[in-house]
Protein backbone atom coordinates (compact mmCIF):
# COMPACT_ATOMS: atom_id res chain seq x y z
CA UNK A 1 0.00 0.00 0.00
CA UNK A 2 2.92 2.30 1.01
CA UNK A 3 4.96 1.44 -2.03
CA UNK A 4 1.62 2.03 -3.98
CA UNK A 5 0.75 5.47 -2.96
CA UNK A 6 4.31 6.77 -3.46
CA UNK A 7 4.61 5.44 -6.60
CA UNK A 8 1.49 6.92 -7.45
CA UNK A 9 2.68 10.42 -6.42
CA UNK A 10 5.96 10.11 -8.14
CA UNK A 11 4.74 9.28 -11.44
CA UNK A 12 2.41 12.55 -11.43
CA UNK A 13 5.54 14.21 -10.51
CA UNK A 14 7.40 12.16 -13.45
CA UNK A 15 4.60 13.91 -15.52
CA UNK A 16 4.60 17.55 -14.38
CA UNK A 17 8.18 17.96 -13.79
CA UNK A 18 10.23 19.26 -16.51
CA UNK A 19 13.74 18.50 -17.64
CA UNK A 20 16.45 19.39 -14.66
CA UNK A 21 19.83 20.62 -15.44
CA UNK A 22 22.13 19.67 -15.37
CA UNK A 23 22.66 16.26 -14.84
CA UNK A 24 19.54 14.81 -14.74
CA UNK A 25 19.25 16.51 -19.11
CA UNK A 26 22.70 15.00 -19.68
CA UNK A 27 21.35 11.54 -18.41
CA UNK A 28 18.68 11.54 -20.11
CA UNK A 29 20.54 12.85 -23.87
CA UNK A 30 22.84 10.41 -23.75
CA UNK A 31 20.09 7.96 -23.18
CA UNK A 32 18.30 9.04 -25.92
CA UNK A 33 21.29 9.25 -28.49
CA UNK A 34 22.05 5.40 -27.42
CA UNK A 35 18.60 4.10 -28.19
CA UNK A 36 18.38 6.11 -31.52
CA UNK A 37 22.41 5.34 -32.22
CA UNK A 38 21.98 1.28 -31.38
CA UNK A 39 25.47 1.88 -30.17
CA UNK A 40 25.42 0.29 -26.72
CA UNK A 41 28.75 0.61 -25.31
CA UNK A 42 29.77 4.14 -26.09
CA UNK A 43 27.86 7.18 -24.16
CA UNK A 44 28.02 10.31 -25.61
CA UNK A 45 26.40 13.85 -25.36
CA UNK A 46 26.09 15.19 -28.97
CA UNK A 47 29.11 14.98 -30.05
CA UNK A 48 31.25 14.59 -26.55
CA UNK A 49 32.65 11.58 -24.99
CA UNK A 50 30.64 11.11 -21.77
CA UNK A 51 32.89 9.51 -19.16
CA UNK A 52 31.10 10.17 -15.86
CA UNK A 53 29.62 6.74 -14.84
CA UNK A 54 29.39 3.75 -16.66
CA UNK A 55 26.46 2.25 -19.23
CA UNK A 56 24.29 0.18 -16.71
CA UNK A 57 22.05 3.71 -16.15
CA UNK A 58 22.07 4.11 -19.59
CA UNK A 59 20.74 0.70 -20.94
CA UNK A 60 18.19 0.90 -18.10
CA UNK A 61 17.04 4.40 -19.30
CA UNK A 62 17.54 3.19 -23.19
CA UNK A 63 15.40 0.70 -22.41
CA UNK A 64 12.95 2.14 -20.76
CA UNK A 65 12.35 4.78 -23.39
CA UNK A 66 12.35 2.13 -25.88
CA UNK A 67 9.21 0.84 -24.44
CA UNK A 68 7.28 4.15 -23.93
CA UNK A 69 8.77 6.89 -25.63
CA UNK A 70 11.77 8.63 -25.99
CA UNK A 71 11.21 12.16 -26.95
CA UNK A 72 9.34 13.21 -22.69
CA UNK A 73 11.34 13.03 -19.63
CA UNK A 74 9.01 10.58 -17.79
CA UNK A 75 10.05 7.62 -19.42
CA UNK A 76 13.98 8.00 -18.43
CA UNK A 77 12.71 8.47 -14.92
CA UNK A 78 11.29 5.63 -14.78
CA UNK A 79 14.35 3.50 -13.55
CA UNK A 80 14.58 5.68 -10.78
CA UNK A 81 11.05 4.74 -9.22
CA UNK A 82 11.48 1.11 -9.82
CA UNK A 83 14.78 1.52 -7.75
CA UNK A 84 13.16 3.13 -5.07
CA UNK A 85 10.00 0.83 -4.57
CA UNK A 86 12.24 -1.65 -4.51
CA UNK A 87 14.70 -0.26 -1.95
CA UNK A 88 11.17 -0.03 -0.20
CA UNK A 89 10.07 -3.55 0.06
CA UNK A 90 14.31 -4.01 0.58
CA UNK A 91 13.98 -2.23 3.19
CA UNK A 92 10.94 -3.68 4.71
CA UNK A 93 12.51 -6.82 4.55
CA UNK A 94 15.39 -5.75 6.57
CA UNK A 95 12.95 -4.20 8.91
CA UNK A 96 11.79 -7.55 9.48
CA UNK A 97 14.76 -8.79 11.04
CA UNK A 98 14.48 -6.75 14.04
CA UNK A 99 10.96 -5.91 14.72
CA UNK A 100 7.38 -7.32 14.23
CA UNK A 101 5.46 -6.24 10.70
CA UNK A 102 3.87 -2.53 11.80
CA UNK A 103 7.10 -1.17 12.84
CA UNK A 104 8.88 -2.84 9.90
CA UNK A 105 5.74 -1.10 7.59
CA UNK A 106 7.08 2.31 9.03
CA UNK A 107 10.72 1.73 8.63
CA UNK A 108 9.94 1.15 5.00
CA UNK A 109 7.86 4.37 4.74
CA UNK A 110 10.35 6.38 6.55
CA UNK A 111 12.84 5.48 3.74
CA UNK A 112 10.19 6.00 0.77
CA UNK A 113 8.88 9.42 2.60
CA UNK A 114 12.68 10.70 3.18
CA UNK A 115 13.38 14.07 1.27
CA UNK A 116 16.14 12.53 0.04
CA UNK A 117 14.93 9.50 -1.11
CA UNK A 118 11.81 10.64 -2.63
CA UNK A 119 13.43 13.72 -4.28
CA UNK A 120 16.12 11.52 -6.88
CA UNK A 121 13.38 8.96 -7.25
CA UNK A 122 11.77 11.92 -9.70
CA UNK A 123 15.39 12.22 -11.34
CA UNK A 124 16.66 10.46 -14.68
CA UNK A 125 19.72 10.14 -12.85
CA UNK A 126 22.13 6.46 -11.12
CA UNK A 127 21.83 7.33 -7.53
CA UNK A 128 18.16 5.41 -6.65
CA UNK A 129 19.30 2.86 -8.87
CA UNK A 130 22.57 2.60 -6.75
CA UNK A 131 21.41 2.63 -3.70
CA UNK A 132 19.14 -0.61 -4.69
CA UNK A 133 22.26 -2.25 -5.90
CA UNK A 134 23.93 -1.17 -2.57
CA UNK A 135 20.77 -2.16 -0.35
CA UNK A 136 21.07 -5.40 -2.01
CA UNK A 137 24.35 -6.47 -1.69
CA UNK A 138 24.11 -5.53 2.25
CA UNK A 139 21.42 -7.60 2.98
CA UNK A 140 23.24 -10.65 2.07
CA UNK A 141 26.21 -9.27 3.44
CA UNK A 142 23.93 -8.90 6.34
CA UNK A 143 22.24 -12.69 6.41
CA UNK A 144 26.07 -14.08 5.83
CA UNK A 145 27.18 -12.07 9.11
CA UNK A 146 24.08 -13.20 10.88
CA UNK A 147 24.42 -16.92 10.30
CA UNK A 148 28.11 -16.32 11.46
CA UNK A 149 27.03 -14.90 14.52
CA UNK A 150 24.44 -17.78 14.91
CA UNK A 151 26.47 -20.20 14.29
CA UNK A 152 23.59 -21.31 11.42
CA UNK A 153 24.60 -23.04 8.26
CA UNK A 154 23.60 -20.66 4.90
CA UNK A 155 22.61 -21.67 1.34
CA UNK A 156 25.87 -22.71 -0.46
CA UNK A 157 24.81 -19.59 -3.08
CA UNK A 158 24.73 -17.18 -0.47
CA UNK A 159 27.59 -15.30 -1.06
CA UNK A 160 26.08 -14.94 -4.96
CA UNK A 161 23.79 -12.11 -3.36
CA UNK A 162 26.58 -10.03 -2.29
CA UNK A 163 29.14 -10.27 -5.61
CA UNK A 164 25.73 -10.01 -8.27
CA UNK A 165 24.56 -6.76 -6.96
CA UNK A 166 27.82 -5.55 -6.14
CA UNK A 167 28.84 -6.00 -9.50
CA UNK A 168 25.55 -4.21 -11.01
CA UNK A 169 26.26 -1.31 -8.93
CA UNK A 170 29.72 -0.96 -10.27
CA UNK A 171 28.10 -0.78 -14.01
CA UNK A 172 25.71 1.88 -12.31
CA UNK A 173 28.02 3.89 -10.65
CA UNK A 174 31.68 2.55 -10.51
CA UNK A 175 33.35 1.40 -6.99
CA UNK A 176 30.47 3.15 -4.65
CA UNK A 177 29.28 -0.52 -4.00
CA UNK A 178 32.69 -2.47 -3.67
CA UNK A 179 33.50 0.37 -0.87
CA UNK A 180 30.57 0.37 1.48
CA UNK A 181 31.19 -3.27 1.34
CA UNK A 182 34.46 -2.83 2.58
CA UNK A 183 34.06 -0.76 5.00
CA UNK A 184 31.19 -2.58 6.13
CA UNK A 185 33.23 -5.68 6.43
CA UNK A 186 36.49 -3.68 7.71
CA UNK A 187 33.98 -2.43 10.57
CA UNK A 188 32.80 -5.82 11.66
CA UNK A 189 36.36 -7.44 11.54
CA UNK A 190 37.51 -4.77 13.62
CA UNK A 191 34.11 -5.20 16.32
CA UNK A 192 34.94 -8.61 16.35
CA UNK A 193 39.01 -9.06 16.46
CA UNK A 194 38.50 -11.54 13.52
CA UNK A 195 38.61 -12.05 9.72
CA UNK A 196 37.80 -15.84 9.20
CA UNK A 197 34.45 -14.92 9.10
CA UNK A 198 35.40 -13.46 5.15
CA UNK A 199 35.58 -17.13 3.84
CA UNK A 200 31.96 -17.01 3.60
CA UNK A 201 31.49 -14.95 1.05
CA UNK A 202 34.44 -16.47 -0.78
CA UNK A 203 36.05 -13.06 -1.79
CA UNK A 204 38.07 -14.96 -5.10
CA UNK A 205 34.96 -16.37 -6.51
CA UNK A 206 33.24 -13.13 -5.86
CA UNK A 207 36.12 -11.17 -7.48
CA UNK A 208 35.91 -13.45 -10.61
CA UNK A 209 31.99 -12.91 -11.06
CA UNK A 210 32.47 -9.21 -10.34
CA UNK A 211 34.92 -9.07 -13.35
CA UNK A 212 33.27 -11.46 -15.84
CA UNK A 213 30.05 -9.11 -15.55
CA UNK A 214 31.88 -5.96 -15.81
CA UNK A 215 35.14 -6.38 -17.64
CA UNK A 216 33.46 -6.81 -20.80
CA UNK A 217 32.11 -3.65 -21.50
CA UNK A 218 35.39 -1.84 -20.26
CA UNK A 219 37.35 -3.98 -22.81
CA UNK A 220 34.74 -2.87 -25.67
CA UNK A 221 34.73 0.94 -24.30
CA UNK A 222 38.53 1.22 -23.85
CA UNK A 223 38.73 -0.24 -27.50
CA UNK A 224 35.86 1.56 -28.68
CA UNK A 225 37.42 4.99 -27.44
CA UNK A 226 41.42 4.36 -27.27
CA UNK A 227 41.64 4.38 -23.49
CA UNK A 228 40.11 7.42 -23.72
CA UNK A 229 36.41 6.94 -21.74
CA UNK A 230 38.51 4.75 -19.02
CA UNK A 231 40.85 7.78 -18.66
CA UNK A 232 38.52 10.32 -18.60
CA UNK A 233 36.41 8.84 -15.78
CA UNK A 234 39.07 7.61 -13.49
CA UNK A 235 41.17 10.57 -13.70
CA UNK A 236 38.72 13.63 -14.81
CA UNK A 237 36.10 12.59 -12.44
CA UNK A 238 36.99 10.15 -9.67
CA UNK A 239 40.19 10.99 -8.79
CA UNK A 240 38.66 14.82 -9.31
CA UNK A 241 36.13 14.36 -6.52
CA UNK A 242 38.53 12.70 -3.84
CA UNK A 243 41.58 15.28 -4.44
CA UNK A 244 39.34 18.44 -4.33
CA UNK A 245 35.85 19.76 -4.61
CA UNK A 246 34.59 19.24 -8.21
CA UNK A 247 32.68 21.71 -10.14
CA UNK A 248 32.30 23.95 -7.21
CA UNK A 249 30.62 21.26 -4.80
CA UNK A 250 33.11 21.32 -1.84
CA UNK A 251 32.33 21.69 1.46
CA UNK A 252 34.09 21.47 5.29
CA UNK A 253 33.81 18.13 6.89
CA UNK A 254 30.36 17.96 9.14
CA UNK A 255 28.45 19.21 5.97
CA UNK A 256 26.17 15.91 5.98
CA UNK A 257 25.93 15.64 9.38
CA UNK A 258 24.09 19.37 9.58
CA UNK A 259 22.00 18.27 6.29
CA UNK A 260 20.78 14.94 8.15
CA UNK A 261 17.80 16.47 9.60
CA UNK A 262 16.42 18.00 6.02
CA UNK A 263 17.99 14.96 3.84
CA UNK A 264 15.58 12.55 6.20
CA UNK A 265 12.76 14.86 6.85
CA UNK A 266 10.32 14.01 8.33
CA UNK A 267 11.63 10.61 9.96
CA UNK A 268 15.04 12.89 11.29
CA UNK A 269 12.48 13.65 14.01
CA UNK A 270 13.74 10.03 15.68
CA UNK A 271 16.76 10.63 15.77
CA UNK A 272 17.73 12.26 18.72
CA UNK A 273 16.15 8.78 20.68
CA UNK A 274 17.56 6.52 18.20
CA UNK A 275 21.14 8.00 18.82
CA UNK A 276 20.57 7.54 22.63
CA UNK A 277 19.77 3.68 21.68
CA UNK A 278 23.09 3.21 20.58
CA UNK A 279 24.79 1.22 23.41
CA UNK A 280 21.59 -1.44 23.44
CA UNK A 281 21.55 -1.27 19.47
CA UNK A 282 25.32 -2.87 19.55
CA UNK A 283 24.50 -5.73 21.44
CA UNK A 284 22.06 -7.14 18.57
CA UNK A 285 23.65 -8.57 15.09
CA UNK A 286 21.08 -6.84 13.07
CA UNK A 287 21.45 -3.80 14.58
CA UNK A 288 25.09 -3.65 14.80
CA UNK A 289 25.66 -4.70 11.30
CA UNK A 290 23.26 -1.40 10.19
CA UNK A 291 25.76 0.58 12.60
CA UNK A 292 28.79 -0.97 10.56
CA UNK A 293 27.04 -0.07 7.03
CA UNK A 294 26.20 3.37 8.40
CA UNK A 295 28.82 4.96 10.02
CA UNK A 296 32.58 4.27 8.51
CA UNK A 297 30.68 4.79 4.64
CA UNK A 298 29.56 8.51 6.52
CA UNK A 299 32.93 8.67 7.81
CA UNK A 300 34.26 8.18 4.13
CA UNK A 301 31.74 10.90 1.93
CA UNK A 302 32.29 13.40 5.15
CA UNK A 303 36.13 13.55 4.05
CA UNK A 304 35.97 13.71 0.61
CA UNK A 305 36.17 16.95 -0.08
CA UNK A 306 33.14 16.76 -3.23
CA UNK A 307 30.22 17.32 -1.54
CA UNK A 308 26.55 16.52 -3.22
CA UNK A 309 23.41 16.16 -1.21
CA UNK A 310 22.90 12.56 -2.95
CA UNK A 311 26.09 11.11 -1.62
CA UNK A 312 24.17 9.16 1.72
CA UNK A 313 21.95 7.61 -0.62
CA UNK A 314 23.58 4.16 0.26
CA UNK A 315 23.66 4.15 3.27
CA UNK A 316 19.53 5.56 4.22
CA UNK A 317 17.87 2.35 4.08
CA UNK A 318 19.69 1.37 7.41
CA UNK A 319 19.19 4.78 8.84
CA UNK A 320 15.11 4.20 8.31
CA UNK A 321 15.35 0.98 10.07
CA UNK A 322 17.23 1.81 13.01
CA UNK A 323 15.54 5.25 13.33
CA UNK A 324 12.50 3.04 13.97
CA UNK A 325 13.71 1.84 17.36
CA UNK A 326 13.29 5.07 18.56
CA UNK A 327 9.24 5.04 18.23
CA UNK A 328 8.44 4.21 22.06
CA UNK A 329 12.30 4.96 23.15
CA UNK A 330 12.08 7.32 26.27
CA UNK A 331 14.40 10.31 26.42
CA UNK A 332 17.91 10.12 27.63
CA UNK A 333 19.04 11.55 30.24
CA UNK A 334 16.99 11.73 33.65
CA UNK A 335 15.39 15.41 35.24
CA UNK A 336 16.38 14.28 38.94
CA UNK A 337 19.70 13.02 39.22
CA UNK A 338 22.94 13.98 38.53
CA UNK A 339 23.97 16.86 36.46
CA UNK A 340 25.16 14.60 33.35
CA UNK A 341 21.58 12.99 33.51
CA UNK A 342 20.30 16.06 33.48
CA UNK A 343 22.35 17.56 30.83
CA UNK A 344 21.32 14.54 28.34
CA UNK A 345 18.06 14.89 28.77
CA UNK A 346 17.61 18.56 27.55
CA UNK A 347 20.56 18.09 25.10
CA UNK A 348 17.68 15.06 24.23
CA UNK A 349 15.08 17.63 24.06
CA UNK A 350 16.50 20.57 22.34
CA UNK A 351 17.67 18.18 19.89
CA UNK A 352 13.66 16.73 19.02
CA UNK A 353 12.98 20.18 19.02
CA UNK A 354 15.91 21.24 16.40
CA UNK A 355 14.37 18.23 14.13
CA UNK A 356 10.89 19.39 14.19
CA UNK A 357 11.95 22.85 13.54
CA UNK A 358 13.52 21.48 9.87
CA UNK A 359 9.61 21.38 9.03
CA UNK A 360 8.99 25.21 9.33
CA UNK A 361 12.32 25.47 7.64
CA UNK A 362 11.51 23.87 4.46
CA UNK A 363 8.34 25.41 4.49
CA UNK A 364 10.00 29.01 4.64
CA UNK A 365 12.13 28.08 2.37
CA UNK A 366 9.57 26.94 -0.11
CA UNK A 367 7.64 30.30 -0.10
CA UNK A 368 10.53 31.97 -0.42
CA UNK A 369 11.59 30.27 -3.89
CA UNK A 370 7.81 30.27 -4.62
CA UNK A 371 8.22 34.43 -4.32
CA UNK A 372 11.76 34.12 -6.03
CA UNK A 373 11.56 31.71 -9.16
CA UNK A 374 7.74 31.67 -9.67
CA UNK A 375 7.77 34.24 -12.08
CA UNK A 376 4.70 34.78 -14.51
CA UNK A 377 3.35 31.34 -12.81
CA UNK A 378 4.06 32.99 -9.46
CA UNK A 379 0.84 33.02 -7.80
CA UNK A 380 0.26 29.21 -8.81
CA UNK A 381 3.64 28.25 -7.21
CA UNK A 382 2.42 30.19 -3.92
CA UNK A 383 -0.56 28.70 -3.88
CA UNK A 384 1.43 25.68 -3.59
CA UNK A 385 3.99 26.87 -0.97
CA UNK A 386 0.88 27.28 0.74
CA UNK A 387 -0.27 23.99 1.10
CA UNK A 388 3.43 22.77 1.10
CA UNK A 389 3.29 24.57 4.51
CA UNK A 390 -0.33 23.03 5.52
CA UNK A 391 1.82 19.64 5.43
CA UNK A 392 4.26 21.16 7.40
CA UNK A 393 1.93 21.98 10.00
CA UNK A 394 0.51 18.68 9.91
CA UNK A 395 3.59 16.90 10.41
CA UNK A 396 4.74 19.45 13.14
CA UNK A 397 1.33 18.66 14.97
CA UNK A 398 1.82 15.40 15.10
CA UNK A 399 5.20 15.23 15.85
CA UNK A 400 4.74 17.46 19.14
CA UNK A 401 1.50 14.77 19.95
CA UNK A 402 4.50 12.00 19.48
CA UNK A 403 7.02 14.40 21.55
CA UNK A 404 4.44 14.34 24.38
CA UNK A 405 2.46 10.57 24.13
CA UNK A 406 4.81 8.77 22.17
CA UNK A 407 3.38 5.91 19.75
CA UNK A 408 3.36 4.61 16.41
CA UNK A 409 0.35 6.42 14.88
CA UNK A 410 1.68 9.70 15.33
CA UNK A 411 5.30 8.90 13.90
CA UNK A 412 3.48 7.12 11.02
CA UNK A 413 1.04 10.70 10.32
CA UNK A 414 4.32 12.84 10.41
CA UNK A 415 5.85 10.41 7.79
CA UNK A 416 2.38 10.80 5.90
CA UNK A 417 2.20 14.20 6.37
CA UNK A 418 6.48 14.77 5.12
CA UNK A 419 5.46 12.71 2.20
CA UNK A 420 2.41 14.94 1.25
CA UNK A 421 4.72 18.11 1.73
CA UNK A 422 7.40 16.02 -1.07
CA UNK A 423 4.52 15.36 -3.37
CA UNK A 424 3.34 19.04 -3.12
CA UNK A 425 6.98 20.52 -3.49
CA UNK A 426 7.61 18.23 -6.52
CA UNK A 427 4.88 17.90 -8.27
CA UNK A 428 3.42 21.18 -7.81
CA UNK A 429 5.47 23.63 -6.69
CA UNK A 430 8.84 23.33 -8.65
CA UNK A 431 6.77 23.00 -12.03
CA UNK A 432 5.30 26.42 -11.42
CA UNK A 433 8.74 28.25 -11.05
CA UNK A 434 8.74 29.73 -14.50
CA UNK A 435 11.71 31.29 -14.38
CA UNK A 436 14.01 28.46 -13.52
CA UNK A 437 12.98 26.29 -16.50
CA UNK A 438 14.49 28.36 -19.30
CA UNK A 439 14.23 25.43 -21.69
CA UNK A 440 10.53 24.87 -21.42
CA UNK A 441 9.95 28.54 -21.60
CA UNK A 442 12.13 28.66 -25.04
CA UNK A 443 10.03 25.76 -26.35
CA UNK A 444 6.91 27.06 -25.92
CA UNK A 445 7.85 29.60 -27.84
CA UNK A 446 9.40 28.14 -30.59
CA UNK A 447 5.69 26.15 -30.50
CA UNK A 448 3.84 29.76 -31.24
CA UNK A 449 5.82 30.22 -34.39
CA UNK A 450 3.83 29.92 -37.84
CA UNK A 451 6.92 28.11 -39.44
CA UNK A 452 9.58 26.58 -37.39
CA UNK A 453 13.38 27.43 -37.58
CA UNK A 454 15.55 24.82 -39.62
CA UNK A 455 18.03 24.86 -37.24
CA UNK A 456 18.65 26.52 -34.16
CA UNK A 457 21.87 27.41 -32.36
CA UNK A 458 22.50 28.45 -28.66
CA UNK A 459 24.93 30.99 -27.42
CA UNK A 460 25.83 31.64 -24.18
CA UNK A 461 22.95 29.38 -22.65
CA UNK A 462 24.52 25.58 -23.03
CA UNK A 463 22.28 23.74 -20.45
CA UNK A 464 21.67 20.14 -21.14
CA UNK A 465 17.92 20.66 -20.25
CA UNK A 466 18.02 22.73 -23.89
CA UNK A 467 19.53 19.91 -25.69
CA UNK A 468 17.44 17.50 -24.76
CA UNK A 469 14.35 19.84 -25.27
CA UNK A 470 15.32 20.90 -28.72
CA UNK A 471 17.48 17.70 -30.13
CA UNK A 472 21.04 16.71 -30.52
CA UNK A 473 21.37 18.94 -33.14
CA UNK A 474 20.94 21.88 -31.33
CA UNK A 475 24.78 24.13 -32.42
CA UNK A 476 26.23 25.22 -29.22
CA UNK A 477 28.16 28.33 -30.35
CA UNK A 478 29.24 31.89 -28.84
CA UNK A 479 28.08 34.86 -29.60
CA UNK A 480 29.89 35.58 -33.21
CA UNK A 481 29.43 32.00 -33.94
CA UNK A 482 25.66 32.51 -33.86
CA UNK A 483 25.76 35.60 -36.22
CA UNK A 484 27.75 33.83 -38.92
CA UNK A 485 25.19 30.45 -38.31
CA UNK A 486 22.11 32.64 -39.12
CA UNK A 487 24.56 33.88 -42.04
CA UNK A 488 24.64 30.63 -43.43
CA UNK A 489 20.99 29.64 -42.49
CA UNK A 490 18.57 32.33 -42.58
CA UNK A 491 15.71 30.15 -41.95
CA UNK A 492 17.53 29.61 -38.51
CA UNK A 493 16.76 30.71 -34.90
CA UNK A 494 20.12 32.29 -32.70
CA UNK A 495 19.13 31.83 -29.16
CA UNK A 496 21.67 34.50 -27.65
CA UNK A 497 21.99 34.72 -24.05
CA UNK A 498 22.68 38.70 -22.80
CA UNK A 499 26.55 38.09 -21.97
CA UNK A 500 26.79 37.14 -25.92
CA UNK A 501 24.67 39.82 -27.33
CA UNK A 502 26.93 42.36 -27.79
CA UNK A 503 29.55 39.69 -29.45
CA UNK A 504 26.31 38.49 -31.80
CA UNK A 505 25.46 42.12 -32.57
CA UNK A 506 29.32 43.23 -33.59
CA UNK A 507 29.64 39.88 -35.80
CA UNK A 508 26.02 40.63 -37.61
CA UNK A 509 26.49 44.02 -38.28
CA UNK A 510 30.00 43.63 -39.86
CA UNK A 511 28.42 40.62 -41.86
CA UNK A 512 26.02 43.45 -43.03
CA UNK A 513 23.10 40.76 -41.60
CA UNK A 514 19.76 41.98 -40.86
CA UNK A 515 18.51 40.36 -37.97
CA UNK A 516 15.33 40.56 -36.44
CA UNK A 517 15.18 39.98 -32.33
CA UNK A 518 11.74 38.21 -32.19
CA UNK A 519 11.49 37.39 -28.21
CA UNK A 520 13.18 38.35 -24.81
CA UNK A 521 12.84 36.70 -21.97
CA UNK A 522 14.07 36.76 -18.42
CA UNK A 523 14.69 33.50 -15.61
CA UNK A 524 17.58 32.43 -13.23
CA UNK A 525 19.89 29.83 -14.56
CA UNK A 526 20.04 27.24 -11.16
CA UNK A 527 23.48 25.75 -13.04
CA UNK A 528 25.06 29.01 -12.42
CA UNK A 529 23.32 30.56 -9.64
CA UNK A 530 22.43 33.81 -12.27
CA UNK A 531 19.89 35.91 -13.44
CA UNK A 532 19.94 35.70 -17.17
CA UNK A 533 17.82 37.27 -20.19
CA UNK A 534 17.89 35.87 -23.19
CA UNK A 535 16.85 36.58 -26.50
CA UNK A 536 15.79 34.97 -30.11
CA UNK A 537 16.64 35.96 -33.29
CA UNK A 538 16.09 35.44 -36.51
CA UNK A 539 17.02 36.85 -40.15
CA UNK A 540 14.95 39.63 -41.13
CA UNK A 541 13.60 38.57 -44.34
CA UNK A 542 12.18 35.44 -42.40
CA UNK A 543 9.93 38.17 -40.64
CA UNK A 544 6.71 36.14 -41.04
CA UNK A 545 8.31 33.07 -39.00
CA UNK A 546 7.34 35.46 -36.15
CA UNK A 547 4.61 34.65 -33.45
CA UNK A 548 1.16 35.04 -33.61
CA UNK A 549 -0.06 37.86 -32.89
Amino acid sequence: MIAALLGAAVLIGHQTLPPMDRDESRFAQASKQMLNSGDLVTIRFQDELRAKKPAGIYWLQSASAALFGDEDIAPYRLPSLLAMLLSIYGTYRIARTLYKPQRAVLAAAACGGALLVFAEAHLAKTDSMLMLCCLLQQFALMRIYQGWQNGRRLPYWSYMGVWLPMAAGILIKGPVAPLLALTTIAALSAWHREIRWLRLIRPLRGFVIVAALTLPWGILVTLATDGAFLDLAIRGDFVAKVQSGQESHGAPLGTYLLLLPLLLWPASLLLPRAISQASLLLTHVESRFLIAWIVPFWLVIELVPTKLPHYPLPVVPALAVLLVCAVDAPLAGKLNGKFSDLLRRYAGIGLEWAMLAAGPVLGMAMIWVALTYGGVTGGRAFAFAMMACAAIAGALLFGILWHRQGGIRHVAAVIACGAIFHFIVIAGLFPALSRIHLARAIDAQLHTMKTPPAAIAAAGIHEPSLVFTLGRDLLLVDGQEAALFLAEAPNGLAIIEQTQNAAFVTMADALQLDVLMIHQLEGFNMSKGSDVRIFLYRAAPFDPNAPKG
